[in-house]
């Protein structure tokens, strides 16, 4: 890997341990200090609101004024955030911090993900993708396993002041990768317009939105609230929570190190619809365990299956796209997904305080995960007219 993408990825790491940290442990703060199911899924909603919104606004301005730039403003934003919500937790002040510390999180990801495409060829980006993406998600294994242990030993406010300020001190490291080339001249109609799409990419487009939209619907209904799931379910401590969810990223995180080989082997469309389509009756299962041993297992694999053809799936649609769009393409995606996850963490409160709502919560669940299986197919027909697959990963299955 060159230098430049070195720096990139370690500065990903450290965020993302310190960020996975706060995570595992904030919900239950909140539930500690008398707030209920209902507000945090308020909460949960407002940030997704504010990651729709603000995602776009942000992926339009790093197309103008250079990634680099909003990567450091949107990072350093966060963790300020982060440090707030902590010292202030306000009923009022919560819902607006929400909408913010959203917004700017999601931009993160957003202009990391537009930066690898800026610096790396066809030949090494799936490479790319996989290595940060596993990485991050190993960093999760990491900090959920010690923010879960943190929380129940030194406290879970003390904790998330930790995890908050080396977050912010993690943004040092971004002053060691150069500014990405911006065009300050675009106006925000030619960001937009798509009119020198050929068909075949406006499909493929087309059903990556309505793909993410249904995912997005079915993984908001339970997947941030995985610590309360297994608080409610099964009255687990917050150092047992926190180890379930790392099984879970560490499955996660090698399957996406992994997933350029896997995906060069069986094809990239084989190998993303056989692990969609198992994905469906794994969370059915989740709605009828009451072991929490076998929970944490179907848990873990639902979660790793479907984190493992990310990297594959944005590295060949992105790729697809030209290259001054896929900050824009990027944004608008991030965007259909927390307008999506936004709806559903309302319904998350409301559906689980319904006799057996867990049960109907991950049936409704899998319904969604099953229409982004039939999306999947049918984005991946115009993708295999071209020679983008072969050039990516040398297979066109």
């Amino acid at each position: 890997m060159s230098k430049n993408l070195t720096n990139l990825i370690f500065y990903s790491f450290i965020s993302s341990v310190s960020w996975a940290i706060y995570k595992v442990v904030f919900n239950l703060f909140l539930r500690d200090i008398g707030f209920g199911n209902d507000f945090i899924g308020q909460i949960t909603s407002i940030e997704m609101v504010g990651s729709a919104i603000i995602g776009i606004i942000i992926g339009v301005l790093g197309d103008r004024f250079g990634k680099k730039r909003m990567l450091f403003i949107t990072s350093l934003g966060f963790g300020l955030l982060l440090i707030a919500r902590i010292s202030f937790p306000i009923q009022s002040v919560l819902y607006t911090l929400s909408f913010f510390s959203g917004g700017f999180m999601t931009s993160r990801m957003l202009l990391l993900n537009s930066y690898i495409i800026d610096i790396t060829e066809h030949s090494v980006r799936g490479k790319a993708f996989g290595f940060n993406f596993g990485l991050m998600m190993g960093s999760g294994v990491f900090g959920n396993f010690v923010g879960g242990f943190m929380g129940e030993f030194i406290g879970l406010r003390t904790t998330l002041f930790i995890a908050a300020f080396a977050y912010v001190l993690s943004i040092g490291l971004l002053s060691r990768i150069p500014e990405s080339v911006g065009n300050k001249d675009r106006t925000i109609k030619e960001i937009f317009d798509i009119s020198e799409f050929t068909p075949d990419q406006k499909e493929i487009v087309k059903y990556y939105f309505l793909r993410t939209f249904s995912i997005s619907f079915g993984a908001g209904l339970f997947v941030n609230f995985g610590n309360l799931i297994f608080k409610d379910m099964f009255d687990m401590s917050p150092a047992m929570i926190g180890i379930a969810l790392s099984i879970a990223q560490l499955g996660a995180a090698t399957g996406s190190i992994l997933s350029p080989k896997l995906g060069k082997k069986f094809g990239p469309f084989r190998y993303m619809r056989a692990l969609s389509l198992v994905v469906v009756p794994l969370i059915i299962s989740l709605g009828f365990v009451n072991n929490p041993y076998v929970f944490t297992t179907l848990y873990a694999f639902r979660f790793s299956f479907m984190n493992m053809t990310n990297p594959v799936g944005m590295n060949i649609v992105l790729s697809s796209m030209p290259k001054d769009k896929v900050t824009t393409i990027n944004s608008i995606r991030n965007s259909l997904n927390f307008v999506s996850r936004a709806v559903a963490a309302i319904m998350f409160g409301i559906i689980v305080a319904l006799p057996s709502g867990y049960t109907y919560l991950f049936l409704i669940a899998s319904i969604f995960y099953f229409i982004g299986y039939l999306m999947l197919k049918k984005m991946f027909k115009p993708i295999q007219k071209g020679k983008i697959l072969h050039e990516l990963y040398g297979n066109n299955g």
